[in-house]
């Protein structure tokens, strides 16, 4: 049976083997399918980093086929094998993505095997010539002529040893973002350090980045080129793209060593989205660089790295909130589920835009340890929050109601939101008021939204808010000119969550806790919010009802104590919740036969 399947699987590679060299002569040939290609690539991400120098085995139990591709030599001819495949899938079939998809995804799944697998990719001569490759085109746009990839080889001083020219020319035609793609794998298959091979190459894949990338910025800087030209904008999508594939390694051996590398660049990167804010395809990939990065090395940053992320991200922020709050207006539309997918997907530059606040903001948790760490080693709170809420204000005025009907954007930005809100309250209530009322509005908006996490979340917020200005007065300056704010948060609250029809009751702890405390503010003004209502809610003989509920609720012993801590504070708000799921049970049950 061994025996067997492994026949059948080298008559595979030698199928494949047979449609490579093919390619390689024909690439334009309409017999040659890229349906089996696709095909061959799912077999060997399956097969390869399975039964190529198996793993968690002892030699007792590495039995049968297992011990078939369990050799050095036997499983170096199979990776070489597999690098080869990519390389021609690569240059010869450039755009056929789910080709190039299948190529990249099994060299990352060879290279996240570990260091024996990675020193077999690193050994490989096709795999060396990707890196070369690489290195050739990293700053090399598709429309570089012939005198350019010249002028790049003799730059490197490898005319002479470089790869075929149809080869440069076919990689040189990969689309950017299966570019990036394919530096993650290069990194994190040449990134163990104590190979000094892999270390070189590992450099060289940096360094191609970096020193492209340089070129691009001074050429901008010194007026060389204009922001505007076609050529610049192809070369800062390629930039771009290429420093994505390094935020997106972080699966790599030592990865600690990307930001310092990353780090000097962010401020020229963030720098772009002045000149691209408009151009939606430039600017969405810079979001989503920060928001990678942000996302899969923020854990890992010193002090001073952080810092130069969040002043990197809030002048990308800025750049961007300038460009699209007055130029997108949004006005959702009912259609169908694939139109609203596909509306929803021309938005992703905000979504990317609400991770990256996400992601930073997760820093305050992760080195929450370092603050009182006398090396201070760690970021202050008090920089991460000021960060978020500086982010936040550039956000707001995008997020209309219109936008907070997808759901994707609608869940992302509460996420953010009710958590900010409920954690660091403070904050809100020293925003302008222009922003703290656009804030105050999009979470009374949320609060009646049929999602219950993005429900309670706003419900959480406005309850935050509340209780900060319960105990420090701290939106008295707003008050002073508009008097209403809590009145019309107490009104909708009631009227769109506790006295709606088809209350949902997964959602009825977070809005006691939001009433509580709207209560406690001015009694005398919630009663009168009540007793408005009431005329409008049920009829006149069911009135009075009511209004015995209301007082048998609202307890001047409670609303005392609200802000309270600890023991009492505590019983007081279970006495609370308590008695306001009575409460509603016993309103429901006249209000609904009014």
């Amino acid at each position: 049976t061994t025996n067997a399947i492994a026949s059948i699987i080298q008559s595979l590679l030698a199928l494949a083997e047979l449609q490579a060299g093919k390619i390689a002569l024909e690439p334009s040939n309409p017999r040659l399918s890229p349906f089996l290609a696709k095909s061959f690539l799912m077999f060997l991400n399956r097969w390869a980093p399975a039964y190529v120098l198996p793993t968690g085995y002892t030699d007792a139990t590495r039995t049968g086929i297992l011990q078939v591709w369990s050799t050095h030599e036997s499983a170096q001819q199979v990776i070489s094998f597999c690098s080869t495949l990519c390389m021609h899938y690569y240059c010869y079939w450039p755009m056929e993505t789910q080709v190039l998809d299948g190529s990249s995804d099994l060299l990352l799944s060879l290279a996240k095997r570990g260091p024996q697998m990675r020193e077999l990719l690193t050994s490989s001569q096709s795999f060396q010539q990707l890196v070369l490759l690489h290195s050739i085109t990293a700053g090399m746009r598709h429309n570089a002529p012939q005198s350019e990839i010249d002028a790049t080889l003799q730059a490197k001083g490898n005319a002479n040893g470089a790869p075929p020219v149809a080869l440069i020319r076919g990689y040189q035609r990969l689309p950017y973002g299966q570019k990036s793609r394919i530096l993650t794998a290069l990194l994190v298959a040449s990134s163990d350090s104590q190979n000094t091979t892999a270390t070189a190459m590992f450099n060289e894949c940096l360094n191609s980045v970096q020193t492209a990338f340089s070129s691009f910025v001074q050429a901008l800087s010194s007026k060389q080129v204009t922001p505007n030209d076609v050529n610049a904008q192809d070369m800062a999508c390629l930039c771009v793209e290429m420093y994505g594939g390094i935020a997106r390694a972080s699966e790599m051996a030592e990865s600690e060593r990307i930001p310092p590398f990353v780090t000097p660049s962010l401020p020229h990167l963030s720098g772009l989205m002045v000149y691209y804010a408009e151009d939606l395809t430039i600017c969405e990939k810079l979001l989503l660089f920060f928001r990678d990065y942000a996302e899969q090395f923020v854990v890992m940053l010193d002090r001073d790295q952080s810092i130069a992320l969040f002043s990197s991200s809030a002048e990308l922020l800025k750049s961007y909130s300038t460009n699209h709050c007055s130029a997108r207006v949004v006005v959702k539309k009912t259609s169908a589920t694939e139109a609203d997918a596909e509306e929803e997907q021309s938005y992703s530059d905000v979504l990317c835009a609400i991770q990256l606040l996400i992601h930073l903001g997760s820093k305050d948790f992760i080195d929450i340890f370092n603050t009182s760490n006398k090396s201070g080693g760690g970021v202050d709170s008090t920089q991460v929050t000021d960060m978020i809420f500086f982010g936040l204000q550039q956000i707001i005025p995008l997020m209309t109601q219109g936008l907070l009907q997808f759901p994707t954007l609608c869940t992302q930005y509460f996420s953010l939101v009710g958590f900010m809100m409920d954690t660091y309250p403070e904050k809100v209530c020293v925003l302008p008021f222009d922003l703290f009322n656009a804030l105050l509005e999009s979470l009374l908006f949320g609060m009646s939204h049929l999602d219950p996490f993005v429900s309670k979340s706003s419900l959480h917020g406005i309850s935050g808010i509340t209780r900060e200005h319960l105990q420090k007065k701290c939106l008295d300056v707003h008050l002073s000119q508009h008097p209403d704010i809590f009145d019309n948060c107490s009104r909708r609250l009631l009227q769109e969550v506790v006295f709606h029809p088809s209350l949902i009751w997964d959602r009825l702890e977070p809005a006691g806790m939001c009433l509580l405390p709207l209560a406690a503010l001015d009694i005398h003004r919630f009663a009168n919010v009540v007793n408005s209502l009431s005329q409008q809610v049920c009829p006149p003989e069911h009135q009075g009802r009511l209004h015995v509920a209301f007082q048998s609720l609202v307890q001047p012993e409670v609303l005392d104590k609200v802000c309270s801590g600890g023991y009492e504070g505590r019983k007081n708000r279970i006495r609370f919740k308590k008695d306001f799921n009575e409460f509603v049970k016993n309103i429901h049950s006249f209000l609904l036969i009014k």
